[in-house]
């Protein structure tokens, strides 16, 4: 008897429990191109599978759990719209729509979840934003205390309708790329105001730091209060909750790497040293989940901001924190900086078009082969000459500031430590830093105050970012 094969809508699967792919995997999607694809669902145990996708057949068999995985080989950008088949023993899936691209993790808390719409500008720019060939992914970021594998949002072609509640981040560093490159561009799109690092980060992230495991698990040993008024109580800042939720559905996934904008609600209670850690526990934890050593990481250092107290000390202790992390795991990991765009009256600036183009100038620059200046410049030697510091610096050819004023922010130490305001005079690639009282400078630092904006940047518009300097004779 000759077998009869059903065709299957992918909802009408997911109803009944039978063949599926993963969540992640739907129509309208974009693959990333260049990279072996993995690919991968439920079906019944040991059942026979094909998967067949651009000229591209491959099979094996579902796992004794259910689960199965099939890799396609590396393929190449198309904007052509091509059909995703899945074959088992009873029955086929069929995807539609599919594009092959560039593909991008957006995510971070209130800054990265701000909407087009709300942003400078934004209306008029998402009223314009018709790019059918930009797909975005917006997962409800929920919190959950187990891993999840299923959510409710659908793939979509960027159009005026749906832009003004996208990330205005991610929507000018995606509409970048996909000018830039000509290429599909899909952004997977987890995000949620309000949030800490710790919700972000995978169960057992934090076993190779004792002592931060340690802390985080008294931390947060209080049972969750949506209505507290500290970060620390609400139910979605629990460890791992929203890694368990937002994240770790998109894991089969395979992405070029991440943009991340996060870290104004860990000032209220990380020194330099804690933060630092949990953005390397978090990275190492992500690059695990994924299973990618080498993804990419580009992550928005955080806006200045009025403050006072501890607060203020650890905003530019987060500054300092997101700086070395990025120095550690070069090339991986880069850091935008946004100090000369901030708006000091609000936590949530809305000039978010610097920020995403910024983010995605690094990503052409050092994903895309683009010589572009995309490198924030940063100090490379001190010397001191006459009783002033003269700086050199790398990714620096010039200097200007952006209210055409003197260059503001620095401040010099004597051999007492003691650091007062100094000037600064702009001498070519260089810069010359002095301070009455201060005959002999030990240490020369830049934006040490969280409330203030910085107003110098290099020829190219990039700022110099906050930075403490031992001098030497």
């Amino acid at each position: 008897m000759k077998k009869t094969m059903i065709f299957a809508s992918v909802a009408s699967v997911f109803c009944c429990g039978a063949l599926e792919f993963d969540g992640v995997f739907q129509s309208h999607m974009v693959l990333q191109q260049g990279r072996t694809l993995a690919v991968s669902g439920r079906a019944a145990p040991g059942e026979r599978l094909t998967l067949d996708f651009a000229g591209q057949k491959v099979s094996g068999r579902a796992g004794k759990d259910g689960r199965w995985r099939l890799e396609l080989s590396p393929l190449a950008a198309s904007g052509t719209p091509r059909s995703m088949i899945l074959t088992g023993e009873k029955e086929s899936l069929k995807l539609d729509d599919v594009l092959v691209g560039e593909v991008w993790l957006c995510s971070g808390q209130s800054n990265m979840h701000w909407p087009l719409a709300r942003s400078l500008n934004g209306r008029e720019t998402a009223a314009e934003s018709d790019f059918p060939r930009i797909r975005i992914l917006r997962i409800g970021a929920s919190a959950a205390e187990t891993p999840q594998k299923s959510f409710k949002a659908k793939w979509q072609a960027l159009a005026p309708k749906n832009a003004g509640g996208l990330s205005a981040v991610a929507f000018y560093f995606g509409r970048k790329l996909h000018k830039e490159l000509n290429v599909p561009v899909g952004l997977l799109c987890a995000y949620q105001g309000g949030t800490m690092i710790e919700p972000w980060t995978p169960a057992g992230a934090y076993d190779a730091y004792p002592e931060l495991k340690k802390s985080v698990a008294e931390r947060f040993r209080k049972a969750p209060d949506p209505k507290s008024k500290s970060p620390k109580d609400w139910p979605r800042n629990q460890p791992h909750v929203l890694y368990n939720g937002a994240i770790h559905p998109l894991t089969p996934y395979t992405c070029r790497g991440v943009i991340w904008y996060q870290g104004c609600s860990n000032v209220w209670y990380d020194t330099k040293d804690e933060y630092l850690l949990k953005q390397q526990a978090l990275f190492d934890g992500w690059k695990k989940a994924f299973a990618a050593p080498g993804m990419k990481f580009y992550a928005v250092q955080i806006a200045p901001l009025e403050r006072s107290g501890a607060a203020a000390r650890n905003h530019v202790g987060i500054w300092l924190a997101q700086q070395e992390f990025a120095d550690r795991n070069q090339p991986a990991v880069k850091l935008a900086v946004i100090n000369d765009v901030g708006d000091l009256k609000t936590i949530h600036p809305v000039n978010k078009e610097p920020v995403g183009l910024r983010l995605a100038n690094l990503a052409l620059k050092y994903d895309y082969g683009k010589d572009i200046p995309a490198d924030f410049p940063r100090v490379l030697n001190s010397e001191v000459k006459n009783g002033a510091v003269h700086l050199s610096f790398r990714s620096a050819e010039g200097w200007k500031t952006t209210d055409g004023g003197p260059a503001r922010n620095f401040e010099l130490a004597g051999p007492d430590g003691k650091f007062v305001p100094a000037q600064a005079l702009i001498r070519g690639a260089g810069i010359i830093v002095s301070a009455p009282g201060i005959p002999a400078p030990t240490a020369v630092r830049y934006m040490y105050d969280c409330s203030r904006l910085g107003n110098l940047v290099n020829e190219a518009g990039l700022p110099l970012g906050t930075f403490k300097k031992s001098v030497k004779k």
